[in-house]
């Protein structure tokens, strides 16, 4: 890299903007403790491969996660967490490349090597799971919310439980997994208050980003694959233009 692109290149990363490339790299870009919150959800294991970096295989042994290996990631990103930030990470399993021990394997790997807390654990409750044979559906997955301290922040008084119910997105984005629009929402309104800036390491299609929007937060999106970064651009613009309807109306 020349010069003049590696000034462009690590020059200040602007909010609401995606950024294309490897999130370990890309983190590099952030200030230190610039990111009130983190909500992202890896890649499934068996994901295509054109996420894949390097080998994409890492640490197969132990726990089997895709691509970015997650302990490389997080290590990267927890300079850049704010002293009392929150990530919300999503992980689920599957019985057959990982089985049904791999978010804790991966929990503990955060906690033990690099000092994480958990604060909460959540659990997303699919209405609409994919029905299966010989094994009990698995209607699952998990948010654990961690932080650098033992007590993260809480940004709502009112009761809520740890066992979140709602259906699986019904796709149609153009992304394989796109989590629902309810999940971050709820992230967003219990870990985050208005004009926060909310990271998302595998921002895939947007969703994190248009709940973003719509809940006045500033986002910061990394993607590796530039059609999804297209899409995800495309479905914020979309959400930017329907909030401007809806506040004319107002009026």
């Amino acid at each position: 890299m020349d010069r003049k692109k590696q000034i462009e290149y690590y020059k200040q990363m602007e909010l609401n903007k995606f950024y294309k490339g490897d999130c370990v790299e890309l983190s590099s870009r952030l200030n230190d403790k610039s990111i009130d919150c983190i909500i992202t959800s890896p890649p499934y294991y068996n994901s295509s491969k054109k996420y894949q970096r390097g080998t994409g295989f890492h640490y197969t042994a132990d726990v089997g996660e895709p691509l970015y290996v997650i302990e490389d990631v997080f290590d990267a990103i927890k300079p850049k967490l704010k002293d009392d930030g929150i990530i919300c990470l999503n992980l689920g399993f599957s019985y057959g490349e990982t089985g049904v021990m791999r978010p804790f394997d991966i929990l503990n790997r955060l906690r033990n090597k690099l000092g994480y807390f958990v604060n909460d654990i959540i659990i997303w409750h699919k209405n609409n799971p994919i029905p299966m044979r010989n094994r009990l559906t698995n209607a699952i997955e998990y948010i654990f919310v961690l932080s650098k301290h033992p007590i993260g922040k809480y940004y709502t008084n009112e009761y809520t439980h740890n066992v979140w119910k709602f259906s699986v997105d019904s796709g149609g984005k153009g992304h394989s997994a796109v989590f629902p629009n309810k999940l971050p929402n709820l992230c967003l309104k219990h870990f985050t208050k208005e004009n926060d800036t909310v990271l998302d390491l595998f921002m895939g299609s947007g969703t994190t980003a248009v709940e973003c929007v719509e809940m006045s937060r500033n986002f910061i999106g990394f993607e590796i694959n530039q059609s999804y970064i297209d899409i995800a651009k495309k479905r914020v613009k979309d959400k930017i233009n329907e909030k401007k309807q809806y506040q004319t109306k107002l009026l």
